[in-house]
């Protein structure tokens, strides 16, 4: 039989790396200076408060623009269509008016022409 292996010991097998110095760690930079808001007077708030009100508002109403002109759009066509469909009813009947009474004194001058030709009037 052969004869058992050696294991290595680990700690032998390690070369000598000589003292080990540790790595300086950067110092942290200084915490910031403590910034102090100036007080504001009233009125440097109240138009502070409107110019932010008003950009607010121009926002709000920049995302609207869009939406509120699809809409109305939308609207307008309906009611243009209501007024159309309106318009056209009465123009026809109106039409329809003027036609009949047209046909109406052409069929009684035709009439009066078979009863009386224009030859025989005097």
């Amino acid at each position: 039989m052969a004869p058992p292996t050696r294991l290595p010991d680990p700690a032998q097998d390690v070369p000598d790396r000589g003292a080990v110095n540790p790595v300086p760690v950067a110092e942290a930079p200084p915490p910031p200076a403590p910034v102090s808001v100036p007080a504001m007077t009233p009125d440097a708030l109240r138009d502070q408060g409107l110019a932010l009100a008003q950009t607010l508002q121009l926002r709000v109403m920049e995302r609207l623009d869009g939406v509120l002109e699809e809409r109305l759009r939308y609207a307008l066509a309906d009611v243009v269509q209501l007024q159309t469909q309106a318009l056209y009813q009465s123009i026809r009947q109106e039409v329809e008016g003027l036609v009949s009474a047209a046909v109406n004194e052409a069929v009684a001058q035709e009439l009066a022409d078979l009863r009386y030709p224009p030859a025989t009037r005097g």
